[in-house]
Order: C-alpha cells, then structure tokens, then sequence
C-alpha cells in the first residue's frame, strides 16, 4: 500500500481544494481500514474519515508529537495527499 507516501504539495490554505481521486466510490478503502492504517501509524485520536469535494478521505488525528493535523488522503490506497 501507498499509505502516507504521497507528496506533501499542498500547504494549509489550500490543502481543502486538492482533486485526491477521480476513481468510483466503489475503488475506495472502507473509513475503518483507513482509521487503523493511521493508527498503526502512530497517529492517535483518530477521527472517523469523511470524504469531501475532493474526493479525499479528511481525518482529524493527533500525530506524535501531541499536535492536532487535518489529514487529506487518497481513498484508493490511503496516500497523504496534504495536512495541516
């Protein structure tokens, strides 16, 4: 899997207009493979991942130094596309 190996090109003002995927809803990862990929991570608090207008899958998560992070992740494979 792809999970966390996509490029990091968006910054934080425009992470929310990011295209992840044009691939049917039928090709994406279930939101609960997707929280336990974070989780196994080492991202906690791990909010339940919400598709937006992009097509990507948005969590709300802490990361390991104790910060909160928007996560914006390609449904198809995981692949973080951008965080803020």
């Amino acid at each position: 899997m792809a999970f966390l190996g996509g490029l990091w090109f968006a910054g934080p003002a425009h992470a929310a207009d990011i295209q992840c995927t044009t691939a049917d809803k039928s090709a994406w990862l279930l939101p609960a493979r997707v929280k336990a990929m974070l989780e196994q991570h080492g991202f906690t608090n791990v909010g339940a991942p919400r598709p937006n207008d992009g097509n990507c899958y948005v969590v709300q998560a802490t990361d390991n130094t104790g910060a909160n992070k928007t996560l914006y992740l390609d449904p198809t494979d995981g692949a973080l596309m951008a965080m803020e």
